[in-house]
């Protein structure tokens, strides 16, 4: 198949983009300007909220943005020569100067306090899972290493002479409520005596230490959800601050009197007098390129590909649009043409009339059926939330089963549109994508009466079952041993 599969995008270009529609990370707050990043660039905007203004333009990203202690001096991450390294700049995005020139990681964490340098971790003295502290000043001189052997991330005390710190990194993994080996607790080092002593001692994670006059505040999901609690550094106690349920708080940032965090995409002031928070309402005025119409070439971009019953037609997904190629004239035609949303697990009908997808083009992805030029399309489900794969017709034409994210097997009888449930599985592998996750390897017998498809067990061992689609009934047919990709026989047997 030599054929150029095109697909026009017809995207509206926004000058305006709300709060709801940027995705705002990694926030810092000094008094009345707050910094953060978009699409990669690094914003500030008033405290209050307003209209924010963009200071970095270049194509590399630029992440982690932290006001130096007077406010004058913005230190970022960027990645401008390729490699990510420690830059500063003033809060106004002028004269942008490259700190480091390490070939490791370099990841700004904050400033110190007393001695204005730059505090950032890198894996230059060890291997990933080692990290260190170092400091360095603004002109890029006085580089030195924070005397522990394993940090992530710290906070100096207001005098500089004590540091509350994560030994281990784990903001950017995705698990959530880990509590394995390698949780985060909160240690305090003094400089002077040279002692260590860990303030925190819950098996969850307790993470972003921010030392703010008398108090060390951090981030703890020992309620499920992440929230801000505060530990007392003259007696010790540990206080309860936020109380989010929705989200997690992520990232925070401060200032001696509020902490601003990223929450469901929003920003978050919290203030430290009166303990509480408040939403910045931000506009993004941008030029957005992205979002202008424009050809793409999606002929390495094919996710999926079946054919016709009767062998004259592919149905291609590329780049979520469903195309149909001609097997004699190879002539592609473009059936979706929806650039604003995503169509995908495209499949024929066993007579060749109809064709089923899943489509977000509601907002979450549900079943449709058009008919086989892509008219007349259908929506036969109404979900509100979750992922679905693997569409497989009934060889009557009748049903199509699928499943979802819950590993849940579902029948949809098309007619009456009504969603049967036929098993789940309680046992997955993790690490495989969701398109293979359990129950996916289902097939239909050739009177369209079973379902025959493999699941986990308690056992840890895949096994076959077939459900009976006449008595509701479901049998497990094999025994020790792993079993998968049931297929039946033409003569149903």
């Amino acid at each position: 198949m030599k054929q150029l599969f095109l697909t026009l995008l017809f995207l509206s270009t926004f000058s305006l983009i709300s709060a709801q529609d940027a995705l705002m990370r990694f926030p810092d707050i000094h008094e009345d300007l707050v910094t953060f990043v978009s699409g990669e660039d690094i914003w500030t905007v008033p405290a209050d909220g307003g209209i924010a203004t963009r200071i970095t333009f270049h194509d590399g990203a630029e992440r982690f943005p932290m006001f130096s202690p007077d406010g004058s001096l913005i230190a970022f991450t960027g990645a401008y020569d390729g490699n990510s390294d420690i830059y500063v700049m003033n809060k106004y995005g002028g004269n942008i100067i490259r700190l480091t020139f390490n070939p490791a990681f370099d990841e700004v964490v904050g400033w110190h306090p007393v001695k204005n340098k730059i505090v950032f971790w890198s894996t230059r003295m060890g291997y990933a899972n080692f990290l260190k502290l170092f400091l360095i000043s603004p002109d890029g001189s006085g580089l030195e290493q924070v005397p522990m052997y394993e940090v992530s991330r710290g906070s100096f005390s207001p005098d500089g002479n004590r540091i509350a710190y994560n030994r281990m990194s784990r903001e950017n993994r995705t698990w959530k409520r880990y509590k394995g080996g390698t949780a985060q607790e909160v240690y305090v080092y003094d400089f002077n005596t040279e002692t260590e002593t860990k303030i925190t001692n819950f098996e969850g994670t307790d993470r972003y230490p921010m030392w703010i006059n008398d108090k060390i505040y951090f981030v703890s999901d020992r309620k499920q959800v992440l929230n801000i609690y505060a530990y007392d550094v003259n007696d010790s106690g540990i206080e309860q601050i936020t109380s989010h349920t929705n989200y997690d708080i992520r990232r925070p940032g401060y200032d001696n009197y509020n902490i601003i965090y990223e929450l469901g995409g929003k920003l978050m002031v919290l203030n430290l007098d009166t303990k509480k928070t408040t939403e910045i309402l931000v506009e993004i005025y941008n030029d957005a390129p992205e979002t202008r119409p424009y050809l793409k070439e999606v002929k390495k971009l094919i996710t999926d590909i079946d054919c016709s019953p009767a062998g004259e037609k592919a149905l291609i997904v590329a780049r979520g649009e469903i195309f149909t190629v001609s097997a004699e004239k190879q002539i592609t035609k473009n059936l979706t043409k929806s650039s604003g949303s995503r169509e995908k697990d495209a499949v024929w009908s066993p007579n060749g009339k109809m064709i089923a997808y899943f489509s977000d083009a509601a907002g979450e992805y549900n079943s449709y059926i058009a008919d086989a030029d892509g008219n007349n399309a259908e929506k036969l489900t109404a979900f509100k939330d979750g992922y679905r794969h693997t569409l497989k017709w009934s060889p009557n034409n009748e049903k199509i089963a699928f499943t979802d994210q819950t590993l849940r097997l579902f029948v949809l009888d098309i007619g009456s549109q009504n969603i049967i449930e036929i098993d789940r599985a309680l046992y997955e592998h993790v690490d495989v994508s969701l398109d293979l996750k359990p129950i996916y390897d289902y097939n239909w017998s050739h009177d369209s009466r079973f379902i025959a498809y493999s699941k986990m067990d308690e056992d840890l061992v895949y096994k076959i079952y077939i459900y009976s689609m006449d008595d509701k009934t479901r049998n497990c047919v094999s025994t020790i041993f792993n079993d998968f990709h049931p297929v039946f026989s033409t003569d149903g047997k």
